[in-house]
């Protein structure tokens, strides 16, 4: 399925064995890797095409995974409310401490692009690619990892649409920022939750009636947190203390508005609901308003449980 191109220098191979405690030997471990996505507005598909993984061990270098054959995400949008698409099975690695990881994406009109609300289909790049000079790069999301001697690390690589997809003012062509969360699976617990209708209905909302969209929970670190808007950088990186760490749409089910905020780390939480969703610019400051809040506490491999009531 993938061809392990390691473009890792011999000294790197040296210190890894070395640290792995063996002699002559380099010691290993295996890691998988799932894509998963936080939501957006305005985009009925996201379609993304992957060429290669990249991982940055602690010593200089790069293990660059290469696909046999590339791997077209159909639709971002839908790898929700735990959804996932598998990126990389369980791979042999050296094990040892990694300080970030890549993902090679295609560019180009048939291989990466958004579908709009309108129907309409936008070439989706990665800042620099817009150019055509440069069709192949990488989102790369810092963020350290251990894969464990004769272990196994599985990974899930969280993209939050909201704050990652921007639309420049001009062109007809859509940008993907790394706006990224990586995710030790073993280490997270799941929220689940509902919204009372009234919360749905209330005068200030500004939701879509007939689709919902608009209705969002936004997720927070720590406990008794003042809840506030997504507002990031060019690179999707927050520009406010207050900016949540992930959000879910609001959606109806058997009559029901029901939310899920999947691959959470344990730990302690505030979540926070606005029908204003709509109203949330990530390039600018908003001053939307968040009907109610609520504490939680998330346990590995365990759902929590919470309502708007």
């Amino acid at each position: 399925m993938l061809s392990f191109r390691a473009l890792v220098l011999g000294a790197a191979i040296t210190g890894l064995a070395a640290c792995g405690g063996s002699s002559g030997s380099q010691r290993t471990g295996d890691i998988s890797l799932g894509l998963t996505d936080a939501p957006v507005d305005h985009l009925e598909r996201v379609q993304l095409t992957i060429n290669a993984v990249g991982l940055k061990p602690a010593q200089p270098g790069e293990i660059r995974l290469d696909l046999d054959e590339p791997l077209v995400v159909d639709d971002l949008l839908a790898l929700q409310n735990g959804s996932f698409q598998a990126v990389l099975p369980t791979t042999e690695v050296p094990a040892g401490r990694y300080n970030w990881i890549r993902l090679y994406v295609q560019a180009g009109t048939d291989h990466t692009y958004v579908v709009d609300d309108q129907g309409g289909q936008h070439p989706l790049y990665l800042p620099g690619q817009q150019s055509g000079n440069d069709q192949e790069r990488h989102l790369q999301l810092v963020s350290g990892f251990q894969v464990p001697v004769d272990g196994e690390i599985n990974l899930m690589l969280d993209v939050d649409l909201r704050r990652a997809i921007t639309r420049p003012q001009s062109g007809n062509h859509y940008l993907l920022r790394p706006a990224m969360r990586l995710l030790d699976l073993s280490e997270t617990g799941t929220i689940i939750g509902s919204v009372a209708d009234a919360l749905i209905t209330a005068e200030e909302c500004t939701a879509d009636p007939n689709t919902g969209a608009g209705n969002v929970v936004y997720l927070y670190e720590g406990s008794d947190r003042t809840p506030g808007d997504i507002h990031v950088d060019e690179q999707g990186e927050p520009l406010s203390p207050d900016s949540p760490l992930a959000t879910a749409n609001v959606r109806q089910d058997a009559g029901i508005w029901q939310f899920t905020l999947d691959f959470v780390p344990a730990g302690d939480y505030t979540v926070a609901f606005s029908c204003q969703g709509l109203d949330d610019d990530p390039q600018q400051e908003d001053d939307i308003v968040f009907a109610d809040s609520v504490n939680v506490s998330v346990a590995v491999e365990e759902e929590s449980v919470v309502s708007f009531e």
